[in-house]
């Protein structure tokens, strides 16, 4: 005799339509589950790549804007040491912000630098600080601009080149 409950019987082909409403529910919940796993997994590994990229880039522009401005020093002491020159100031576009931050720039003389005098440069977020040597003969006034435009000029009466926004 057969296996019959008051459901239905328990075996064979009548009783495997019992169990068939479960089994879609079921693995559409588990597939969700797993998905959402996934993304979340996928979503914090790319933050994490996208700031390390970020800090990169920046580091990267910061170095070759302090590698402008070092240069328009350097170009500003040679003029000064120049027979004759009395006046001398050298302006540069620079970008307001790297990376969609706003930057600084600082022009150091201590002893912590790769060179006495030497420019610091730095954003905010990413927290990011690159420092670039300065390659002159005449003394440079310490300050701390902000990105954009700037210009070097010589003070005469203090015999040394000055950095300022411009």
């Amino acid at each position: 005799m057969a296996d019959v409950t008051p459901d239905g019987p328990r075996h064979g082909p009548a009783a495997a339509g019992r169990d068939r409403g479960v089994s879609p529910v079921l693995a559409y919940v588990l597939t969700l589950g797993i998905a959402s796993l996934l993304v979340s997994g996928l979503v914090i590994a790319a933050g994490g790549y996208v700031e390390t990229q970020r800090e990169a880039t920046s580091r990267s522009e910061l170095r070759v804007l302090g590698q402008q401005v070092s240069a328009d020093i350097a170009a500003a002491d040679r003029l000064t040491r120049t027979e004759g020159a009395t006046e001398v100031s050298i302006s540069r576009t620079l970008p307001e912000r790297v990376v969609g931050s706003q930057y600084s720039i600082s022009v150091r003389k201590d002893s912590n630098g790769p060179t006495d005098p030497y420019l610091e440069l730095t954003t905010v977020r990413p927290n990011v600080t690159v420092e670039v040597g300065v390659a002159t003969e005449t003394d440079v006034r310490e300050t701390t601009i902000s990105g954009g435009g700037l210009v070097v000029e010589y003070d005469g009466a203090a015999d040394e080149l000055v950095v300022t926004n411009g």
